[in-house]
């Protein structure tokens, strides 16, 4: 693996693969996360709790794990909305639970914008909630322990279905970020595969020929040493997605995170073809970029596949990067590895074909 580690020394001390690799991805990931994620990413809601029981308890507390919940007085709500201080309020009045408990048609209050669609998701929760409510209380007769020692089943049971719901508006934003990861994986990736051309340029291709080493391990000691960059380059992507800019990733990070390892893969055989059909480091360059924001631009990962046209989607299906972007919808989704599988294999079964095609060149050429 003597090639392996020559490249990857080569690679790491070069300060432009650094910045290829680790600055110009941050850079570019913070960027995206300001524009997309414009102010605070949470909701901000208000609530006026006159019952204070520990339903109204619950419920606040409930609404706090994905949203920013300010206590205020009610008379206050339509000074903090006109204001944009908050998003959406809620006013719990005195004797809410105990109707509630005896079997009444009772509601809770909200106020909102007339214009506040990204609150929807909220007020779909909130009335989800006390609906269950109501029928707990109603399977427990009159019994306030039964009540709450049922609650709690449901709230236990009903984790991830909450946070899938509250997070509805972060899901399409994720998707965003998630598509500029894409872009950015491509082209750094496919850059870094221009070290292939700079060997070429400067003989040391045709010296390793010489040498007792065989074509076919020149080639798999140099993919080798690209993807394990690739990974290394996904590996702090996903650290700084997660624990810094802590977007949302859907309900499996692993799951997520091997999908891009999935699309490192597909760059690293993308940049094995684009050296082989290109003759200089600067055409492969130009070459590598313009297909990169050609895959990305045509598979998807500017917008959603349901809001593109039926043309769009079909021709992007063409593309590795429709498949990724595919997987990433579900992913946010919620689904899991049955249902991401296949995409993940479509990307590696267009990994193979640009491999195929970029070492069959290669093979030509040295003869």
């Amino acid at each position: 693996m003597i090639i392996t580690a020559n490249n990857f020394r080569r690679m790491f001390k070069k300060k432009l693969a650094i910045l290829l690799i680790v600055l110009i991805p941050a850079l570019l990931l913070l960027l995206a996360n300001s524009s997309v994620f414009s102010g605070d990413k949470k909701l901000k809601v208000g609530i006026s709790d006159q019952d204070q029981t520990a339903l109204t308890a619950q419920l606040t507390a409930k609404l706090a794990d994905q949203t920013r919940i300010k206590p205020l007085p009610a008379e206050e709500i339509p000074n903090e909305l006109f204001n944009s201080k908050i998003d959406y309020a809620l006013v719990v009045e005195k004797g809410f639970t105990a109707k509630l408990l005896t079997g009444e048609d009772v509601a809770l209050k909200g106020y909102y914008l007339r214009d506040a669609v990204q609150t929807l998701p909220v007020q779909k929760y909130v009335d989800t909630y006390i609906t269950s409510a109501k029928e707990i209380a109603r399977t427990a007769g009159k019994g306030e322990q039964e009540f709450y020692e049922s609650l709690q089943l449901f709230n236990n049971s009903r984790t991830q279905f909450d946070y899938q719901v509250i997070r509805a508006d972060e899901k399409q934003k994720s998707y965003y970020i998630l598509g500029a990861v894409l872009e950015i994986i491509l082209v750094t990736i496919l850059m870094l595969t221009t070290l292939i051309q700079s060997d070429r340029e400067n003989k040391t291709f045709v010296r390793t020929l010489i040498a007792p080493v065989t074509l076919r391990s020149y080639m798999f000691q140099n993919v080798l040493s690209f993807l394990l960059v690739a990974v290394i380059q996904v590996t702090l992507i996903f650290v700084l997605l997660k624990y810094i800019i802590g977007i949302y990733l859907g309900s499996s990070v692993w799951l997520m995170y091997l999908l891009y390892l999935s699309a490192a893969v597909l760059a690293v055989s993308l940049g094995v073809a684009v050296n082989a059909f290109t003759r200089n480091v600067v055409q492969a360059s130009f070459t590598g970029i313009f297909i990169s924001f050609l895959l990305v631009t045509l598979g998807g990962s500017l917008w959603e596949h349901e809001q593109a046209t039926a043309l769009l989607r079909n021709i992007g299906k063409f593309t590795p990067a429709y498949w990724i972007m595919e997987g990433v919808s579900k992913v946010l989704k919620g689904e899991g590895l049955l249902a991401v599988g296949g995409d993940i294999g479509l990307v590696l079964l267009f990994a193979l074909v640009f491999f195929l095609l970029g070492t069959w060149k290669k093979e030509d050429v040295a003869r």
